[in-house]
């Protein structure tokens, strides 16, 4: 593990913030927290000794590079049994014909497993996932269980059918499990496919969650040059303005109930491919946090090829 992992792990057993670790470190912000724990940036001796203090273990803890439950590395400890629980849907209700694959994109196998497989491992997985429900598309049912059954997916309670949306799909799930758990619990929204989610940011989201209600994965778009075209005129939009929505999101599950409470008194139509879009255009705040660029959305045929790739390369 590195120095910044093992930061990282520290302070998620001691249920820190990034942004309570920057104020007793003497940091103006969490932004330098959060880069020392990705890798960006380095930490020198006498930092890594306050580190050390302010996260009440050793320098040699902080550099070592072994840890017996390295596996979890990236997982919050949690110390109680009463905490909130987390849900995991995955909604797998899209039928796009754009892979060229003549099946829906998350039931392509690549590498010898099916896309939807790779998110149901990491939700099953991840400790601090508690249970999974998938967002089925009509016929594709029996298959998921299927799934399930064969690669021990024990976390997975129930198949819910889908919308004709991805809001409308997660509204079917809302429906389903709000009677099987309390407002206080968290529901995080996984896209079936976009495999490449990870133990990490399945922890950061839950994290972020935890903090302010509500966070969404995304990913920046500053490293693209970006124009607006209009009555065919170019007009450049600054890069680093510009964001790409990923999943996961997730939302404590009152909020999610407020918001679509919400649409409803407003007849507002489900058209949403996601929650986060719904809360935005309901006039919601949202709570961005950096995802992975590898986080890619299995869409056409060359992102298979892309996955592929990455998978043999073990990204």
């Amino acid at each position: 593990m590195s120095v910044g992992s093992n930061i990282k792990k520290r302070r998620f057993e001691l249920k820190m913030s990034q942004q309570d670790l920057a104020d007793a470190m003497g940091y103006k912000t969490r932004s330098t927290i959060a880069k020392i724990e990705s890798g960006e940036n380095d930490v020198s001796q006498k930092k890594l000794v306050k580190f050390a203090q302010v996260l009440d273990t050793t320098v040699e803890s902080l550099i070592s590079s072994f840890s017996p439950t390295v596996q979890n590395a990236d997982f919050p400890v949690i110390q109680s049994n009463k905490r909130n629980k987390n849900i995991a849907v995955i909604l797998a209700g899209g039928k796009s014909g754009r892979n060229r694959q003549n099946i829906p994109s998350q039931f392509i196998d690549v590498n010898g497993k099916p896309i939807i497989v790779y998110c149901m491992e990491v939700y099953q997985t991840h400790p601090l996932i508690d249970d999974i429900y998938v967002v089925c598309l009509k016929g594709w049912e029996n298959i998921v269980k299927a799934y399930a059954e064969q690669y021990g997916i024990r976390k997975l309670k129930n198949i819910i059918p889908a919308g004709n949306s991805g809001i409308a799909s997660l509204k079917n799930a809302l429906d389903y499990i709000n009677n099987l758990y309390n407002g206080d619990d968290f529901v995080v929204i996984q896209e079936a496919t976009r495999p490449m989610v990870t133990p990490e940011m399945i922890s950061r989201i839950l994290q972020s969650s935890a903090e302010s209600g509500s966070a969404t994965i995304c990913h920046s778009m500053s490293d693209y040059v970006q124009f607006r075209v209009e009555n065919k005129k170019a007009r450049y939009v600054d890069r680093d303005s510009l964001i790409a929505l990923q999943s996961p999101e997730a939302h404590r599950l009152s909020l999610m109930n407020e918001v679509f409470l919400k649409a409803k008194k407003q007849q507002h139509p489900l058209t949403e491919s996601c929650c986060t879009m719904l809360l935005y255009n309901l006039g919601y705040s949202i709570n961005f946090i950096e995802g992975n660029v590898n986080n890619i959305k299995i869409v056409r045929e060359e992102d298979i090829a892309a996955l592929s790739a990455m998978i043999k390369n073990n990204y």
